[in-house]
């Protein structure tokens, strides 16, 4: 098919013929405060060129969990244990297993790295939650490989990102990139078909952090499914004032939905503003896809969100009928 050249709101070209959005999206931990964790989303561009060749250009950032309901183990799909009888996973589909893929959205996750069953329990959960919500379907698409994939497949690894970090730039958690999306134009039209999300694997082992990674991968893989600036921009759904324009937000927020504008082009466009994200007029900077996030505070799914991903073209059911936001915690710990 010919290749059709996208600008994108950063000026970067983006390619039709399945989209391929490669970021660096990153959660830096410490900062002035020594507390804020900052959240930030790179610019991204779309490839036609193979994997190998695509530079860093999608940067989603890592976020919350969500409370009620968490399976853990239970649930899903799982595709193969580890080696050993280690009871590791190495690949996992989320969703009911009573239920036929065709009728569902599921989320394929491929595990590699070094992991332990607690740690890809909050994976799973965060990947079950997703479908809890995303309740339809959407359409097979090969990737760049040739495979073809039912709805999504996200790349899971832990490694090293920048350990500890530094005084001076924080300390990132974790990161989300390599994101390619459904052709333009198509059915289901720049909905990510995969994308890859890396922990850090020294931050794993920090204590400090052992009730926030929850609240991590259910942000990260958040932007892995579509929640980024230049998607936004690709489907008319931003404005060139930086507010959220899509009709089922804007009718959870009460107006259009204050994009953040701060923090760089990895967080600018693709969170939520912190500090003027306001609900009904109910200040809530501590909701999931804001750009910040304080270890300890607790975090919300809000209804404007969820309103977001179906603005993206998903199919959702709200997980918190008779409120305005969902209360996020999968009661996992990383201990």
């Amino acid at each position: 098919m010919a290749t059709k050249h996208l600008p994108n709101q950063d000026g970067i070209s983006a390619i039709d013929d399945d989209i391929s959005l490669l970021e660096l999206p990153h959660w830096a931990f410490g900062g002035a405060e020594g507390l804020a964790i900052s959240l930030s989303v790179h610019p991204f561009e779309a490839h036609h060129s193979p994997p190998d060749t695509m530079g860093p250009l999608f940067a989603p950032d890592v976020f919350s969990g969500f409370t009620a309901d968490a399976r853990g183990g239970s649930g899903g799909k799982p595709g193969g244990g580890g080696g050993g009888g280690s009871g590791l996973l190495t690949t996992y589909t989320s969703g009911n297993p009573d239920v036929a893929d065709a009728n569902e959205f599921n989320i394929q996750i491929n595990f590699s790295g070094s992991w332990t069953a607690k740690q890809q329990a909050i994976v799973t959960w965060a990947a079950d939650t997703y479908s809890k919500i995303i309740t339809a379907d959407i359409r097979d698409d090969l990737d760049l490989n040739g495979r073809l994939v039912d709805d999504i497949v996200i790349s899971v690894s832990t490694g090293r990102i920048d350990g500890r970090g530094n005084p001076l730039l924080g300390n990132v958690l974790a990161q989300t990139g390599n994101i390619v999306a459904r052709d333009d134009g198509t059915v289901d039209q720049w909905l990510p078909l995969t994308a890859s999300i890396t922990l850090d694997s020294t931050d794993l082992k920090n204590s400090t952090l052992a009730n926030a990674w929850d609240d991590i991968v259910l942000h990260e893989m958040g932007h892995a499914l579509g929640f980024v600036g230049a998607i936004f921009a690709q489907l008319g759904l931003a404005d060139g004032s930086g507010s959220f324009t899509g009709a089922n937000a804007v009718a959870a927020y009460g107006s259009l939905v204050p994009l953040e504008n701060g923090g760089g082009s990895g967080t600018a466009g693709s969170h939520w503003d912190e500090a003027n994200f306001k609900p009904n007029g109910v200040q809530m900077s501590n909701e999931l896809m804001t750009g910040y996030f304080v270890p300890g505070e607790q975090t919300y799914l809000s209804d404007t969100t969820v309103g977001a991903l179906a603005d993206l073209g998903y199919t959702i059911e709200d997980p918190s009928v008779g409120t305005s936001y969902f209360v996020v915690d999968s009661h996992l710990l990383l201990v």
